[in-house]
């Protein structure tokens, strides 16, 4: 049996790739996401890989939508992916490549690669990306919920009767704090990712505004965390990472407002380690995991 990962990311702007080799990512791939099927560009991702490494012990892929671990079929997803609500992608893989393949939802992945590095017994990911997603670590253990539905914080209701969400309900929090909404808020296009981080950096007017708007959002969400759930930490990931520790000492500020009346601190928020590979690396652990299980 071969000894390396695929780990895959497939979220609703990019499909990333990459060998996971002893804990190091190599091969390193990223690709747009097709916006009529996400699955003709994972194809494209693993056979890349693939073609320079006969060595496949399994695949590990970590997808934006709800997800059955144990069947590989995604349960649910919003327009973000199309035509991704029903797939069953461990069976399509498995038959066009012919090794095991794993899959998980996006924020759990990442959640499980940011719990692995830290010394903690609890924690929340948040992954701020495209959408925004979360998973829930308590007492060693990813929690997946009866439904698979665990985390899903994005489509929580911020605003009662505010923004539409693409999932049909109005005022859900990836309306309010999401990649694709600091870029509207600072109106840069998407896919000008370097020219926002550059002016945040620069301090540009518009954009710190922009971030500051998010992180207030952001913050309401964070204590509703603490206060349910009452984790060692909140770990932010995704796109927002990108900004750096200029972004969480505005976010660490603006949680500090409901912080000072309860028992949690700012501090308790962090930023990712891995950054935008953590769902890469936690769909890897998840593989070698259920490898180890005989899954």
């Amino acid at each position: 049996m071969g000894t390396k990962i695929i780990g895959i990311d497939i979220g609703g702007t990019t499909v990333k790739g990459a060998i996971y080799d002893n804990g190091i990512l190599i091969n390193k791939i990223i690709q747009k996401t097709s916006k009529t099927n996400p699955l003709d560009t994972t194809m494209q991702v693993i056979h890349q890989l693939s073609k320079n490494s006969k060595d496949i012990a399994a695949v590990g892929i970590a997808t934006a939508g709800r997800v059955n671990s144990n069947t590989g079929e995604i349960l649910y997803a919003t327009p973000n992916l199309k035509n991704w609500a029903g797939r069953n992608i461990k069976r399509d893989v498995e038959e066009t490549l012919g090794v095991p393949t794993y899959v998980i939802n996006d924020a759990r992945a990442a959640t499980l690669a940011e719990a692995r590095v830290r010394s903690v017994r609890s924690l929340f990911f948040l992954t701020v990306g495209t959408g925004l997603g979360g998973g829930l670590f308590i007492d060693g253990k990813l929690i997946d919920g009866n439904l698979w539905e665990a985390g899903e914080v994005g489509h929580t209701i911020l605003y009662p009767n505010g923004r539409k969400c693409n999932c049909g309900k109005h005022g859900c929090a990836e309306q309010y704090v999401s990649m694709k909404v600091l870029h509207r808020y600072a109106k840069i296009p998407l896919n000008r990712r370097p020219q926002l981080i550059s002016y945040f950096r620069n301090k540009d007017e518009k954009v710190l505004l922009a971030v500051d708007k998010i992180c207030s959002d952001l913050a309401i969400l964070i204590d509703k965390i603490f206060l349910m759930i009452d984790p060692e930490l909140v770990v932010i990931g995704g796109g927002f990472t990108e900004l750096g520790e200029g972004a969480l000492q505005i976010l660490r500020t603006k949680v500090g407002i409901y912080s000072s009346k309860s028992l949690y601190r700012p501090e308790q928020v962090e930023l990712s380690v891995f950054q935008n590979d953590a769902g890469l690396i936690g769909a890897s652990l998840f593989a070698i995991r259920k490898l180890e299980e005989g899954a």
